[in-house]
């Protein structure tokens, strides 16, 4: 399994050259979004949701597939934590491609959670897609397959 932040480096990296003489000498490029992305993600995998809410807008809107939006740090972090005190718990991402804009990030994976009511592992196909301002997101849609979740 990849390392999740290692591969968003990897591929910062490969989506950005820098001219430089020597192409070993270039350095993993990532943008401050981005990296506030890594953190989020750092921070959501500890459920540390103080930390979470400090990357969300007052006025963000959540959204999983067709499901109603949550709106709110407070709503988006209650959500997350109820999901893995309930259902399964987020243990790491393979990111498959990352794609930047400025103001927004979509990031395609396959989330790995561990399903609380039997302990197994399960990958979840999923798509990110967020919205900044700054250096926090104010739109999070989140385009999954949860069937693995409930099988």
């Amino acid at each position: 399994m990849l390392d999740y932040w290692a591969s968003l480096e990897s591929q910062a990296s490969r989506q950005r050259s820098t001219a430089v003489a020597d192409p070993s000498e270039r350095e993993p490029i990532m943008s401050e979004q981005l990296e506030a992305i890594k953190q989020l993600s750092d921070y959501v995998l500890k459920e540390d949701w103080e930390k979470v809410k400090t990357f969300l807008t007052d006025d963000l809107m959540y959204k999983v597939g067709s499901g109603e939006p949550r709106h709110g740090k407070e709503a988006v972090s209650d959500f997350l934590s109820s999901t893995f005190k309930t259902t399964a718990k987020l243990e790491s991402h393979d990111v498959r491609k990352i794609w930047e804009e400025p103001g927004m990030i979509a990031i395609e994976m396959d989330a790995n959670y561990r399903r609380l009511r039997d302990n197994q592992l399960v990958k979840v196909a999923c798509c990110d897609i967020y919205r900044m301002r700054g250096n926090q997101i104010y739109e999070w849609r989140v385009y999954a397959d949860g069937t693995p979740l409930f099988q």
